[in-house]
């Protein structure tokens, strides 16, 4: 007769093994590619503003086009995740990325290609529909490379594991950082996004290779020998029959399982979860994209060198590193509305004093990279928080969809801080309306936990009642 096991249970009885590490770093790498392709973008900006003749503030419509590309790609591809599976979506979305990657380097030769035939076609409208058509996939990667290294973590040192992975992101657009210093001056600005072509194509190759399929999402498929070989690489100490039932027992059937996966983030008590994880994306995104767009345009106005404003610039996101990994320790220390509703508060403060740390480099670096700290590292704890929230059939819909809306959203701060580059406001302003945001976030997440912790009792009530009947 079939035992019954339950596949959450073994995952977290196991010690963390050298295979869950090779799952996380492969979910890193999705991020890594984010980061060195979306900071590529803001770091060639001076040189391409130079190199077209544009106007201050002129990149704001490529920047805000390649943003609500990735809004709607998260909100396209990740419930195919949640269909088709994790793997498979993630290697294609790389693939697709690097095509676009390569369309950046080919922008003045694919508008003087179209000149004659769409006479008002230039260098700008065909980098802001490349950026667009880039976000889509874009947009898939940081919520399904936080949802797979989720799955595969034992509940104990999931916030760890999931953060870790996500300083990926912050490393990718440090290097994006590095590479522009290097390679920009030297050759040219398509220098580096032939340098991230080359790189994705690489990582995709990995990802084809080695990521496997989430354990949770074979276990929701029925795929019995596949999650066998999955628990079997964990520990191979395990032992199961062939004929063994995976299921996870927290994750029983819903009501609403037949509904819209979107539709359904909604339904079974989760409207208030959603809504409010929903804003304090929207709060982490507004500041965050700002600064992932503008940064280094607006060292460069503080007067220092081309060079030292972007090595300032990219001080944001060697913060974000070590903000990631350290609120993701903190969060399994002491929960993640604690050091999110912290982090936020931290992140406001830092970013407003960007605008009064003057143009000395190591001052303003300093500055730039504590406001990294908690900005960038709460946004990937957030993404870990809001994998938590959703059962395994709508999680990657869940985190996709919370990322998807807050980037729609934050297009504004990006297209408002072009409009205040081109009417001369002080820096000292933008950086203090930027910060506003973040206190903002602090109170959503605080009304977030207050609200899982009244749902988390109600159904242990309803629970304790069924049982009793």
């Amino acid at each position: 007769m079939a035992g019954t096991v339950d596949v959450a249970d073994v995952i977290d009885s196991q010690k963390v093994s050298p295979y869950q590490c090779v799952v996380a770093f492969m979910a890193w790498l999705t991020l890594f590619l984010d980061g060195i392709d979306t900071q590529s973008m803001a770091y060639i900006g001076p040189a391409i503003s130079k190199d077209w003749g544009l106007a201050r503030g002129a990149l704001g419509v490529a920047f805000s086009a390649g943003i609500f590309g990735v809004a709607l790609g998260a909100l396209l591809v990740g419930p195919l995740a949640d269909r088709y599976g994790r793997k498979r979506v993630i290697v294609l979305t790389v693939t697709y990325v690097a095509l676009f990657s390569f369309i950046v380097t080919q922008v003045p030769a694919i508008s003087a290609l179209l000149s004659p035939i769409l006479p008002h076609v230039t260098n700008l409208s065909v980098l802001m529909v490349s950026r667009f058509f880039a976000g889509l996939g874009l947009g898939a990667l940081v919520p399904l490379g936080v949802v797979i290294a989720n799955e595969f973590a034992p509940k104990r040192r999931r916030g760890a594991m999931v953060t870790l992975m996500g300083c990926g992101y912050a490393i990718g657009s440090a290097l994006s950082g590095v590479l522009a210093s290097n390679l920009i001056p030297a050759f040219g600005w398509p220098s580096q996004f032939y340098a991230a072509t080359a790189m994705t194509l690489v990582m995709a190759a990995a990802l084809g290779i080695w990521l496997p399929e989430s354990i949770r999402f074979l276990t929701v498929q029925g795929r019995t020998q596949s999650v066998i070989a999955i628990l079997r690489k964990i520990n191979p100490n395990l032992s199961f029959e062939s004929d063994t039932q995976f299921v996870l027992r927290q994750e029983a059937r819903e009501q609403s399982a037949d509904r819209l996966r979107p539709a359904r983030l909604f339904l079974e008590g989760r409207s208030g979860i959603t809504i409010l994880i929903w804003l304090s994306f929207f709060m982490n995104l507004l500041a965050l994209n700002y600064l992932n767009n503008w940064l280094p345009t607006l060292t460069g106005e503080t007067g220092l060198p081309a060079a030292q404003a972007l090595r300032a610039a990219a001080s944001l996101q060697f913060g974000g590193m070590l903000g990631v990994i350290t609120l993701g320790f903190l969060a399994d220390r002491f929960g993640f509305p604690k050091v999110l509703a912290s982090a936020f508060v931290g992140g406001g403060l830092f970013i407003a004093a960007i605008g009064f740390a003057g143009g000395d480099f190591y001052p303003l670096a300093a500055t730039i990279f504590v406001a990294g700290f908690f900005n960038i590292g709460s946004q990937i704890t957030l993404a870990a928080f809001a994998a938590t929230l959703y059962p395994t059939d709508i999680r990657s819909t869940g985190v996709s969809w919370a990322h998807g809306f807050a980037r729609i959203g934050s297009i504004v701060s990006v297209m408002f801080a072009g409009t205040m580059l081109a009417l001369n406001w002080p820096l000292q302003t933008m950086y203090l309306l930027v910060s506003i945001p973040m206190f903002f976030g602090c109170v959503w997440i605080l009304l977030l936990a207050n609200l899982r912790k009244a749902s988390s009792q109600a159904h242990a009530v309803g629970t304790r009642g069924a049982m009793v009947a």
